[in-house]
């Protein structure tokens, strides 16, 4: 793999792990909407609908994130070449090969119910029967099985399936890849700056830029210029 098909995965990365991010301050923010209307029921059932909005967009950008790095298995020469491709982006950023949050495989399991169930609260009778929030012990009347969605705000536990997703865990990490992936492009950014620098320098020496300087409709002085503008803004 190239620079160039390097750089571009890292930033398709760079965009899921801002997308979790985000996704993980609204959670937040719908959190504190739950306890600021605790006597409201209505505007608690909304702030239950912003969360699952939230977790919805954070489990479905870390699967996509997860896969960047840790792609689907596949046979024959194209799995050998997704399978080159993720080790060269984990080493990049020095990601372990097993053992991390975002190599989930009941994230991975349910990417495509995920994706289609966690939101399907359209039907008020549906989303009071399974999307339920709040503390495991007080829901007494549905076992752990039989629960479509469960989020304890307090824990950020998410159950789906009986499967559960350390949703506070899973931040940390997704914020951690986030700031390794910015130092690693920081560093490509300014490796660049070197070399268009470099060539700014072989330029002038070229073609004796500061002399070119006074002839105002040189041609060369333009790019000179343009050239000196992008390195010394």
């Amino acid at each position: 793999m190239d620079a160039k098909e390097l750089l571009v995965y890292m930033k398709q990365a760079e965009l899921q792990a801002e997308l979790v991010v985000e996704a993980g301050q609204q959670l937040d923010r719908a959190i504190k909407q739950l306890h600021d209307w605790s006597e409201d029921w209505d505007c608690q059932r909304r702030a239950c609908e912003d969360m699952y909005d939230a977790v919805h967009l954070i489990l479905i950008h870390s699967y996509q994130l997860s896969r960047i790095f840790w792609p689907a298995k596949c046979c024959g020469e194209l799995g050998l070449d997704l399978c080159h491709r993720a080790m060269a982006l984990r080493s990049e950023i020095n990601l372990p090969d097993l053992n991390h949050p975002l190599r989930n495989e009941a994230l991975w399991r349910h990417a495509d119910e995920l994706d289609h169930s966690v939101r399907d609260n359209t039907a008020l009778r549906r989303y009071q029967a399974h999307h339920l929030t709040g503390f495991n012990q007080v829901i007494t009347w549905m076992d752990n099985e039989a629960m479509f969605c469960w989020l304890e705000p307090a824990s950020k536990t998410f159950v789906f399936h009986a499967e559960e997703f350390a949703l506070a865990q899973l931040l940390d990490a997704v914020h951690q890849v986030q700031q390794d992936i910015q130092n690693f492009l920081n560093k490509q950014h300014q490796s660049n700056l070197k070399v268009a620098k470099a060539g700014v320098h072989h330029y002038e020496k070229q073609w004796g830029a500061f002399k070119i300087r006074q002839d105002r409709s040189c041609p060369q002085l333009c790019c000179y210029d343009y050239l000196s503008n992008l390195i010394n803004p």
